[in-house]
């Protein structure tokens, strides 16, 4: 079996609205940036990163009161964005737990 797990924190970037799906399923999409300072090759680096994380479902009902700006912690896996064009490159995080973080 193929392991498919990530565990991000970050700042919602923007919240978009809830939708439902043609199976009636609710779905919504925020837009996390991450920033943080990695190791690479023993080498302190900045990494910067956005991106789009999937609500669905039950996921959605704990997006409800957040807001723009907020720290969150997101798990889940990722997969493709979609199957044509440069959807097939972009990632986007499926979410699986969802936690708002206190401002530090």
């Amino acid at each position: 079996m193929e392991i498919n797990c990530c565990e991000l924190t970050g700042i919602v970037a923007s919240l978009e609205k809830v939708a439902l799906t043609p199976a009636g399923v609710p779905r919504q999409r925020l837009w996390l940036e991450h920033r943080s300072r990695q190791l690479e090759d023993g080498h302190p680096r900045e990494v910067q990163a956005r991106i789009a994380v999937i609500l669905a479902g039950g996921m959605t009902r704990q997006a409800q009161g957040l807001k723009e700006g907020q720290r969150i912690k997101v798990t889940g896996c990722l997969s493709r964005a979609g199957y044509k064009g440069d959807a097939r490159d972009r990632l986007q995080l499926i979410a699986q737990t969802l936690e708002p973080l206190n401002q530090d």
